[in-house]
């Protein structure tokens, strides 16, 4: 490797001093090449000097060092950008050809693929330039800047102005080299979340009565998977409520849409006892553990309970608790330890009356109708929050500055 070192003066144009450096690279002793670029940048030509330079980019970007390539770089990309728009475009792609040539040097091209990136002006060539960068990483291996890279397309991707074919392409290639890079990890840690949610967000570039094709299909029965293996999986998203996830139920998939639909919404055990019958090589076929999905089942079971208990006083019998679950009433009052620990409700057990009083619990789904619900607490609360006020005002109205219980009573 030359042991040329790029040092700018002050005096030299930096891009002579950049053919300066590749002439020392390529053994020219006359600096033939600094003097023919000199020539045409004061004649203003510097799409011609960069095409005479970039004649020997192979040989710049394998033999410079990391130093003097990357300054060489941001010098021609620096100055390429007060050209013409047309001609800018031009003299960058040239930079992002010759970076994305070889993978030799991978993490420093890389870097030098985003500066370029960077440097892009137009948002169609920018978008063009980051699927080139999502390909190279993936071909080179370069698994440590897949998840920034990931990060930037989450935070960016909505402001690019894409269609929904784009969008999808792209979240896939993000998600897939994110599950590549981790390999197998633990359904509830933050890179299996992290592929939920960009899954998620394939998923919503789907609309209502949208038909899903191959990669749809793959997509959406991997989000449920991943939904119903995490723990927390009731905080996640309301998974149902997606159209996509929904469609499934026209494809060759639609038995996963009826175990995710049974988990969330039947009413008891005894509907998830009912499909594991009909579909027991199911879970293996999905990588699910039945006994646990089972597990999760009796916890949902005893929500979907909880829920309409809630509205009614929030009162729920051992017996009932038991007859939802399948299994005996000994058994109860540990189901709902398990239950109060995940979050999931919120309760007092009677040991002597045998009832579990609920004052909270986490709706297995939000859908239509729990909104309605959920506007009409609201509303009441509106109501209540107006009689305190009028109250209020009528206190200071009358001159009398003790509010009685039944002045505020709602």
């Amino acid at each position: 490797m030359s042991t040329c070192v790029l040092v700018e003066t002050g005096e030299e144009d930096p891009v002579v001093s950049v053919a300066t450096l590749v002439s020392g690279l390529i053994g020219d002793a006359s600096d033939k090449l600094a003097a023919e670029c000199g020539a045409l940048l004061e004649a203003g030509k510097f799409a011609d000097a960069m095409g005479k330079i970039m004649a020997h980019g192979a040989k710049l970007f394998a033999d410079a060092s990391d130093k003097d390539l990357e300054a060489a770089v941001l010098i021609l990309g620096g100055t390429a950008q007060r050209l013409p728009a047309a001609d800018a475009a031009a003299c960058l792609e040239k930079l992002v050809a010759e970076a994305l040539s070889s993978t030799e040097r991978g993490a420093m091209r890389a870097t030098l693929l985003f500066q370029l990136y960077n440097m892009q002006a137009d948002a169609a060539a920018r978008f063009a330039t980051l699927t080139k960068i999502l390909a190279y990483v993936k071909q080179a291996k370069l698994g440590a800047l897949v998840d920034p890279l990931a990060r930037h397309v989450e935070e960016n991707y909505t402001t690019w102005n894409l269609d929904a074919k784009a969008t999808r392409a792209l979240l896939r290639d993000i998600f897939t080299m994110l599950s590549e890079t981790h390999g197998a990890v633990d359904p509830n840690g933050v890179a299996a979340t992290r592929v939920l949610e960009l899954r998620l967000k394939y998923l919503n570039t789907f609309a209502a009565g949208e038909a899903l094709d191959a990669a749809g299909e793959e997509v959406a029965t991997a989000a449920v998977v991943s939904f119903i293996q995490a723990k927390d999986m009731m905080f996640r998203c309301d998974i149902l409520g997606y159209p996509a996830v929904q469609a499934l139920k026209a494809t060759k998939s639609a038995p996963v849409l009826e175990l995710l639909s049974t988990l969330l919404t039947a009413d008891g055990v005894d509907a998830f006892a009912a499909f594991a019958k009909k579909n027991g090589a199911l879970f293996k076929q999905l990588g699910l553990d039945e006994v646990e999905c089972a597990g999760k089942m009796k916890l949902l079971a005893l929500c979907g309970l909880a829920e309409s208990a809630v509205g009614s006083g929030g009162q729920v019998t051992y017996a009932q608790v038991a007859a939802a679950l399948s299994c005996g009433e000994g058994e109860v009052e540990g189901w709902i330890v398990r239950a109060i620990g995940a979050r999931l409700v919120e309760a007092k057990m009677d040991q002597v009356r045998g009832v579990a009083v609920v004052t909270r619990v986490t709706h297995r789904v939000f859908g239509e109708q729990q909104w309605k619900d959920l506007a009409a607490s609201v509303e009441s609360w509106r109501e209540n929050l107006a009689g305190v006020g009028q109250a209020i005002a009528k206190s200071v109205a009358t001159g009398n500055a003790t509010l009685t219980k039944e002045a505020v009573a709602v």
